[in-house]
């Protein structure tokens, strides 16, 4: 069993922050591109899945009667008998249209792209929402979905904004009680807000304080649930599981004993519909990279990485980092908790470094 990931690049703005490929205005092409996908999933090996994650992009935005039909014809090809399935939505864009086939899908998760409750910040950010939308949408989603769990995005340490704002908005994010809360910090990925000041670490633990004392669950660096509402799609991604990604600048996962191939799909929206079956960039890692990336990925956990369990998988190949490990163990930056290695608070805040310092020892 495996994860399916959809991209739905299409977006009615580009945000100037967001490195993800999207295309606004390509709403032409929504039907060409639907076509593709299901090409695409034709051209895989696995016939099972046990999550569903629909991302973009903007899903919300597509026309519900061409998502629907979409989704008609995948359910056809593949068991809707998944274990979680998630779509992406923003605000402005969640109507009962839209609903209706979330709804009628059996969606269990709805994660929708807030970052901010201040006007100010959402017109600093690009979005086309307003925040009046975004109460609405939550409303509407718990009155016509109410089993239908809500993640809402925001972010925490946006440069040149004070911190009491964007307390503000998790203030009312919390007061709209999702079942999850993705909070990401800023970043910098894009040249957008590249010259300001990024803001110190006080925010971070701030909104992990606020979030816990509200009954959030911290069980990845950005992420927070409820208690049995965490993610499973994305804990695949972070435990480096097999998953297929569909669509325009997709990846997909296969792990084979002692490695994984990642393969990409083009990242432009013509080439893709061209050619969905091809991909476009390669990457096999094996040995002592395989292990870093186990390493690496895995300390984004709360639980952290079973370094056993990494030693028996890499035997030898594992054992190049102990030094290191050792080193950011001595210096309060992880924790081990039995078998598993951990970040300690201390080392939450500067885990960037901690990841480069690990991934410096590679042959």
């Amino acid at each position: 069993m495996s994860g399916l990931y959809i991209h739905l690049p299409f977006c009615k703005s580009k945000c100037g922050y967001c490195g993800f490929y999207s295309e606004p205005d390509a709403y032409g092409l929504t039907e060409k591109y639907f076509d593709a996908l299901l090409k695409d999933l034709s051209a895989r090996q696995s016939a099972e899945y046990d999550t569903l994650y629909i991302g973009g992009g903007t899903p919300s935005s597509v026309s519900p009667v061409l998502l629907s039909a979409f989704l008609e014809k995948l359910s056809a090809k593949i068991p809707f008998s998944f274990e979680e399935s998630t779509i992406e939505a923003n605000p402005e864009s969640v109507t009962p249209d839209f609903l209706s086939v979330v709804r009628d899908f059996g969606f269990s998760r709805v994660s929708m792209g807030c970052q901010s409750t201040d006007e100010k910040v959402l017109k600093l950010l690009g979005r086309v929402h307003g925040r009046a939308e975004i109460f609405g949408a939550a409303e509407l989603i718990r009155s016509m979905c109410p089993d239908t769990a809500l993640n809402l995005d925001m972010i925490f340490d946006i440069p040149s904004v004070d911190n009491s704002v964007q307390m503000k908005t998790l203030e009312e994010m919390i007061s709209l009680a999702p079942e999850h809360v993705s909070a990401y910090s800023y970043s910098f990925d894009t040249e957008y807000l590249k010259n300001t000041e990024p803001c110190g670490d006080s925010a971070f633990l701030d909104v992990k304080k606020a979030l816990q004392a509200a009954g959030y669950h911290k069980y990845e660096i950005s992420n927070f649930a409820k208690a049995g509402h965490e993610s499973r799609h994305n804990m695949a991604y972070w435990r480096l599981k097999d998953y297929d990604g569909l669509g325009a600048s997709a990846w997909s996962l296969k792990n084979f004993e002692g490695g994984r191939v990642l393969s990409g799909k083009t990242g432009d929206l013509h080439e893709y519909i061209a050619n969905p079956e091809a991909f476009a960039e390669t990457d096999r890692t094996e040995g002592v990279h395989a292990a870093a990336q186990e390493l690496v990925f895995g300390l984004r956990m709360l639980d952290g990485t079973d370094f056993s369990l990494l030693k028996y998988r890499y035997g030898d190949a594992a054992c190049v980092f102990e030094e290191r490990v050792g080193t950011l163990v001595s210096e309060g930056m992880l924790t081990w908790r039995r078998e598993n290695l951990c970040l300690t608070e201390k080392g939450e805040l500067i885990l960037d470094s901690v990841q480069e310092y690990l991934w410096g020892c590679l042959p």
